[in-house]
C-alpha cells in the first residue's frame, strides 16, 4: 500500500522533470552509482513513510493546533522580524504525551543537522504569530524512525533571532555575501558562483 502511494506521488512530483532536476544526494555506491536518485527514492521512500506511520502510531505525540484551529502540519507563517517579512514552513508542531509543545522538523538525510538555528527560527515565528514559544525542538530522522535529542530553544530566544534578522538584512542591503564553502553542494548558484570559478 505505502509503496503504491509513494510511487504515485513521487511520479506526480517528477512529472515533466529531467533526471538532473531531481536532486540526487548522498554518496555513489555500487548499487546506486548515481547517488540517491529517483530509483533510490522509489525503493527507500516507502520505508521512510512506514517509519513515520509507526512512530506516529506508537509515540503518543499529537499534532498541535494553532489558536485559530489550524493543525500544525506544514504550518506556513509570514511574520515580521525587525520590519523584515520572514516566511517559514514548519513541518510539524507536536504535543508530547506530557503536554510539552515541540517543534519537529522531518529530515530524510543521513545526518542530524549540526545547527539548530532552523528550529529556533520556527520557535520565534510561533512566538511572534501566536504568542506561544515552544521550549524544545527536535528532528525526526526518516532513516531511523526516531527523534533526535531535545534541543533547548530557550538558548536562542526570540529577541536574538530578531537581532540576527536585522544583521542579515543589513548585510544583504550592503551587498556583503560571504561564501560558505561547507554547503556548496546544497546551493542552487554553485554553477555561476564567482567563488567557485578557478
Amino acid at each position: 500500500m505505502t509503496n503504491n502511494l509513494f510511487e504515485k506521488y513521487f511520479t506526480k512530483y517528477s512529472e515533466g522533470k529531467s533526471p538532473d532536476e531531481i536532486r540526487a544526494g548522498g554518496r555513489s555506491t555500487k548499487e546506486y552509482p548515481n547517488k540517491e536518485d529517483a530509483s533510490w527514492w522509489l525503493k527507500h521512500g516507502p520505508e521512510m513513510v512506514d517509519r513515520w506511520i509507526d512512530w506516529r502510531s506508537n509515540s503518543g505525540w499529537s499534532i498541535w493546533r494553532a489558536p485559530d484551529g489550524t493543525p500544525a502540519i506544514e504550518l506556513g507563517l509570514m511574520v515580521d522580524m525587525a520590519d523584515v517579512p520572514v516566511k517559514m514552513g514548519i513541518d510539524r508542531v507536536m504535543v508530547t504525551p506530557e503536554g510539552e509543545i515541540v517543534v519537529l522538523d522531518i529530515k530524510s538525510g543521513a545526518r542530524t543537522p549540526q545547527s539548530d538555528l532552523q528550529l529556533a527560527f520556527y520557535a520565534a515565528g510561533l512566538d511572534i504569530a501566536y504568542g506561544i514559544r515552544p521550549k524544545f525542538g527536535t528532528y525526526w530522522m526518516a532513516r531511523t524512525g526516531i527523534t533526535s535529542s531535545f534541543i533547548d530553544l530557550d538558548l536562542m530566544p526570540t529577541h536574538k533571532i530578531v537581532d540576527m534578522v536585522k544583521i542579515f538584512d543589513a548585510t544583504r542591503r550592503a551587498g556583503l555575501f560571504t561564501p560558505n564553502f561547507k554547503h556548496c553542494t546544497l546551493c542552487a548558484f554553485t554553477q555561476i558562483c564567482e567563488w567557485r570559478k578557478p
